[in-house]
């Protein structure tokens, strides 16, 4: 059978979702996660997959951050799909490597026939008018576009459980002590996480990964 990943911060709608995949006339084996980082860490450790079916918009990392950090360690094949009532930023998809894109109103056919698509290793997207999404300006103005992949840092697994130690005070010692590295690792993982989030301090290190939801 068939390996899929399907990722999405709502519970109830990763439910539905995962025991509507496993219904059709071939089902497939559905392996859900509430994160991206949590599929992330399933391919490091020799987990492989079909396809992957990631919500776009979500709190620790969206889904076209998701497509660039996929994207640097692998090329399974990957499908967003997403309930906004505006234009799907399909262009920056096709730019990262998204495979397809599918609203998630659409009707289980059209849900089948985008991953039979991209299985067989062509791509699917919709029309700009597809399910009643008309098209929307581009310029947002001094607003950043709320899908650009640049809007959630990309961080590893290691700098994350840096910034949650950092959250809790600990100093550079203790770090090194709690995750079992040297004080000089600790260094190199904070200068880049700082670069990341484009901070110089500890305070609006931690200000700045709580507004991006990464703790």
């Amino acid at each position: 059978m068939l390996k899929i990943a399907v990722v999405d911060d709502h519970r109830l709608f990763l439910a539905g979702f995962t025991l509507l995949l496993q219904q059709f006339e071939k089902p497939f084996v559905v392996t859900p996660f509430e994160e991206p980082i949590a599929v992330l860490t399933a391919l490091e450790s020799g987990s492989y997959f079909d396809l992957i079916i990631c919500d776009l918009v979500m709190p620790k990392m969206n889904g076209l951050a998701f497509a660039q950090a996929l994207r640097d360690q692998s090329s399974i094949p990957f499908m967003i799909v997403s309930g906004i009532n505006t234009h799907p930023p399909i262009s920056e998809m096709k730019q990262l490597g998204v495979n397809g894109f599918v609203h998630k109103s659409s009707e289980d056919a059209v849900l089948l026939a985008a991953i039979q698509t991209i299985l067989a290793g062509k791509t699917c997207f919709p029309d700009s008018t597809a399910n009643g999404i008309e098209p929307q300006p581009t310029n947002f103005g001094d607003v950043a576009h709320p899908y650009d992949v640049k809007t959630v840092p990309v961080l590893t697994k290691r700098q994350i459980e840096v910034l949650k130690l950092i959250s809790n005070g600990a100093s550079n010692a203790e770090i090194a002590t709690n995750l079992k590295i040297s004080e000089n690792t600790v260094k190199s993982h904070m200068k880049q996480i700082f670069e990341c989030l484009q901070v110089n301090k500890r305070t609006a290190c931690v200000r700045a990964a709580q507004s991006f939801g990464l703790i």
